[in-house]
């Protein structure tokens, strides 16, 4: 019996050991898919701090850097109206330009139509610009196209949405796409397309290599919602289907 009880109790520590181990091991795996989620963030935020860098150096930075070079030219000749009113000529056409410019900027940040209407309607209006481009067809299914989100789930809701399309354009050669919107108690997004599917394994192994920064983008963004998103590959009608906790609406 005391070689059975001895037995029995370095089992039971064996295993806890073991499954000790188990757990330490998913939570380092977890830490390190959130850490890869964080870079994939990170490395998303800086490609679009440098986009808006570089359009506020190439574009706005030299036209301002004109403007400010014709008040002073028409600072030292204020008497030769004929280059002066040349001059204001060439500086009001610049100014609409960097006006022109800095909305461009505004909307690729934060666009107008997200601002004002909310998620839903900037997204009816995204499909609209695509279904007019001619590269696909789009529709947008939501029983209240009036509902409206905290404004940061907002953005986080259309990034996700503008990558998914984009995803969809690129990779699945699809020619329809269908986008229902419920909103009950959580918020259920569901992608519909004709095109080439792609599933969880595929999503998560391309994760893993380092590829698809666009999608670690999605991940990530969905991750901050503390949302779900599951991927189905069949043939017939491929979906993409984002639930959004209730905690997130509001």
């Amino acid at each position: 019996m005391l070689i059975l009880g001895v037995a029995l109790i370095l089992f039971l520590v064996l295993y806890q050991k073991r499954m000790n181990s188990k757990q330490n091991e998913l939570q380092l795996e977890k830490l390190n898919h959130r850490q890869k989620l964080m870079e994939a963030e990170i490395e998303v935020t800086e490609k679009e701090r440098e986009k808006i860098a570089k359009n506020l150096h190439d574009d706005l930075g030299i036209k301002l850097n004109i403007l400010n070079h014709n008040l002073a030219i028409i600072s030292n000749h204020p008497d030769d109206w004929n280059e002066v009113d040349e001059i204001l000529d060439n500086s009001i056409n610049l100014l609409e330009g960097v006006i022109d410019s800095s909305r461009n900027i505004i909307y690729d940040s934060m666009p107008p139509a997200l601002l004002k209407f909310g998620y839903i309607k900037a997204t009816i209006e995204l499909c609209s610009l695509i279904e007019i481009s001619g590269r696909m067809k789009t529709v947008v299914k939501c029983k209240d196209i009036n509902s409206r989100f905290p404004q940061k789930t907002e953005l986080q809701l259309y990034r996700i949405t503008q990558e998914i399309i984009n995803n969809i354009l690129k990779y699945a050669n699809a020619k329809n796409l269908t986008i229902h919107i419920s909103v009950e108690t959580d918020l259920i997004l569901t992608f519909l397309h004709d095109g080439i599917g792609i599933s969880n394994e595929e999503i998560e192994l391309l994760i893993q290599t380092g590829k698809g920064i666009g999608l670690r983008s999605i991940q990530s963004r969905v991750q901050n919602l503390n949302a779900t998103i599951m991927y189905n590959e069949n043939k017939l009608s491929p979906t993409i289907v984002i639930r959004v906790p209730e905690a997130f609406l509001t």
